[in-house]
């Protein structure tokens, strides 16, 4: 704490040192530094906390680097502290190039998506939910910057077969990831289940995502035996709960960091109803993928161009209700010119 004035005044009169008091802990110290590459990318990681810095490890630890891009840094400061329950979703806020996501005043993060650079605050305490950190925290730092900065996100799964990547895209629900995996299952090359990042700067339209981890609804028991019993995860404590599992512990499943994108498929199992792939409007999905995009402002250019890159190949939409005549609509796409 601060000392009084009159504190100070005895302190002077006695020749005793002011000791400057770093209340803020702007001269904190973070020893500990490890480069990882989360989705390819080169990021710093720093901290004061060998446990902070391990659940960063398991977050990206078996990422292999394929872009030679700035580094990002991500500093991860724990201070000593007890809590006694996770703490809570994190709110996210944007201004300008400041990007926000804070559980409570004493676990949160602040992103400079100029500049790169990202910091955590965290508890000691708040190391016990490993889930959390990492899902909460420490990915949603170093995406932020990734999908900022250097790529254009489309929620989506990707997979490949041939050399032809196919966007799986749609609503909450649609299916994206269980068709992604049971893609995968059949022999195509699974790269993500859920986000896609579409890599700035490059004349093919290759996209990155995270081939280490694949997610499943409880309920994906009833449609894949293998999924049966697994442990379910709440993500952030007290989210959504699901199935997270490493590709390699469901069997022989091919995996990639990155494809190239050469069809957009929209998803749509709302009608109930099994119907061959068809053409979807490019309006409609430019307008889909748009909502809720934010950037550094003279940057939003860049991310509308990816979009527009992307729908100026094979937009289509697949009605289904039975993933083996999704699988069979898909593997058209591999062997024949999708209609345009």
């Amino acid at each position: 704490m601060l000392m009084t004035l009159p504190e100070v005044e005895q302190a002077c009169k006695e020749g005793r040192p002011i000791r400057g008091v770093d209340v803020v802990h702007s001269r904190m110290e973070f020893p500990l530094t490890r480069r990882l590459y989360p989705l390819g990318f080169p990021m710093d990681v720093s901290s004061n906390s060998a446990e902070a810095l391990d659940a960063a490890t398991e977050s990206w630890g078996l990422f292999q680097p394929l872009f030679d891009t700035l580094p990002i840094q991500l500093r991860i400061g724990v201070l000593p502290g007890h809590v006694s329950e996770c703490p809570p979703t994190t709110e996210c806020r944007v201004q300008s190039d400041i990007f926000s996501f804070i559980a409570d005043a004493q676990n949160y993060g602040i992103a400079d998506m100029r500049r790169n650079i990202s910091t955590i605050w965290i508890l000691e305490g708040t190391l016990q939910y490993r889930s959390y950190i990492r899902h909460s925290m420490l990915e949603a730092s170093a995406m932020v910057q990734i999908a900022t900065g250097f790529t254009t996100g489309v929620h989506s799964g990707l997979v490949e077969r041939n050399g032809v990547g196919v966007l799986l895209c749609g609503d909450s629900g649609a299916g994206k990831s269980t068709l992604s995996y049971a893609c995968a299952k059949a022999g195509w090359t699974y790269i993500t289940d859920d986000g896609s990042y579409l890599v700035h700067g490059r004349d093919d339209l290759l996209a990155v995502g995270n081939c280490h981890q694949v997610r499943f609804r409880p309920s994906a028991g009833t449609i894949f035996p293998e999924i049966e019993g697994r442990e379910i995860t709440q993500r952030s404590g007290i989210g959504k709960p699901s199935i997270e599992l490493k590709p390699h512990a469901l069997g022989d499943i091919r995996c990639a960091q990155s494809a190239p994108v050469r069809h957009l498929v929209l998803l749509n199992r709302r009608e109930d109803r099994n119907e061959p792939l068809r053409p979807y409007s490019r309006e409609v999905a430019r307008q889909f993928l748009r909502q809720g995009r934010f950037a550094p402002l003279d940057t939003m250019p860049t991310h509308y161009a990816m979009i527009d890159r992307l729908l100026a190949g094979s937009v289509l939409e697949l009605r289904y209700r039975d993933l083996d005549w999704a699988l069979e609509q898909l593997d058209t796409l591999t062997s024949v010119q999708a209609p345009r």
